[in-house]
């Protein structure tokens, strides 16, 4: 036993050099190679596909290599085809994605372990992923696998300050494992609900899409709780494209994109720093700060749903608002600003 540990651990450490200060940025759902250029447009880094057809896979990462841009695939028809395998050893690979929420498929922690050692043993370099539907689970999967991503979609129906408080959880649990800095990528809902089956179909069914002002407060809030990637389900809407089918859903993502896109650098290579005002004087705000290239960033996130005021330290001429924000004595709900000094 204490034999089969170690060599998962040494495993796990190995791929954890792959993850050093990356910070990705990546869509859900893509199954066409022609997207792949418009998507690098908008800002993401990399791609996933719930297909598993080793030829369209193999055009995936074709386009994503030509971008720029890494793959999240499911590895197992790979690993059933020896020179397949093969080929997928030179792809642009983020990770293996092992498993869609193992607490949901009722996954025992030996079966998602037996999944990465076998990805492990065919491609060891390449890092794994599993992804969870909340940051706290009955049976903790934590520490078996490169990589741990959560989803929870709150929209409309729980707060929306619930997707960070799991994000916490799960930085929490990954505290207590050998590898308490281990990525943790958080899935951001990008979708209406009401385009899914719903458990209880004698409920009133409810649903809609976020708003730009939800996108990009749920990707903030999960930064300031620990998130080390971003991941936004889905590309489609009703099993179609978002540019095409839902032009003025997709033009709620981008800008959002594009705009952490352009902060990926200090995301990547900042060293968290004290914060220029305490929690005490911050009040119901939330403040990170990074320090990069010789300049501070301080993000300030309104995680309650009224205006809050801003520190008075805060509205100095000093620190200057990126992002096209503008200060004011208050910020409105769920707001964030980004500042630079």
């Amino acid at each position: 036993m204490w034999a089969k540990t170690t060599f998962l651990s040494l495993l796990l450490a190995c791929s954890a050099a792959a993850y050093a200060g990356e910070f990705p940025i990546c869509m859900y759902g893509v199954n066409d190679p022609k997207d792949v250029s418009l998507l690098k447009k908008a800002g993401f880094s990399c791609l996933q596909t719930y297909r598993q057809d080793p030829a369209l896979l193999s055009r995936l990462a074709e386009a994503a290599q030509k971008e720029g841009m890494k793959t999240l695939f499911y590895p197992r028809r790979i690993l059933e085809d020896k020179t397949v395998a093969g080929q997928a050893q030179s792809w642009p690979v983020l990770a293996w994605y092992l498993v869609d929420e193992p607490d949901v498929a009722r996954w025992s922690r030996e079966r998602v372990a037996e999944s990465h050692r076998q990805a492990k043993e065919t491609f060891p370099d390449h890092p794994t992923a599993i992804v969870v539907g909340q940051g706290k689970t009955a049976v903790p999967f934590y520490d078996l696998s490169d990589v741990f991503m959560v989803d929870w979609y709150p929209v409309p129906h729980l707060p929306l300050t619930s997707f960070g408080e799991q994000i916490a959880l799960a930085r929490a649990e990954i505290q207590k494992t050998d590898r308490p800095d281990k990525p943790l990528w958080a899935v951001v809902q990008l979708f209406d609900w009401k385009e899914y089956k719903q458990y209880r179909p004698d409920h009133e069914r409810i649903g809609r899409f976020p708003t730009q002002e939800e996108l990009r407060f749920m990707s903030y809030d999960a930064i300031m709780n620990g998130a080390t990637g971003l991941f936004y389900f889905i590309f489609t809407t009703n099993g179609k494209p978002l540019p095409s089918a839902a032009p003025d859903y997709w033009a709620r993502i981008v800008p959002v994109t594009q705009e952490i896109s352009s902060f990926r650098p200090v995301l990547e290579g900042g060293k968290e720093v004290k914060n220029p005002v305490s929690a005490a004087k911050a009040g119901a705000l939330e403040l990170k700060t990074w320090k990069y290239a010789g300049a501070k960033y301080t993000l300030v996130l309104n995680p309650t749903d009224t205006a809050q005021p801003v520190p008075e330290k805060l509205l100095k001429k000093k620190y200057k608002p990126m992002f096209g924000a503008h200060k004011m004595a208050q910020i409105p709900a769920y707001g964030v600003w980004m500042l630079q000094y």
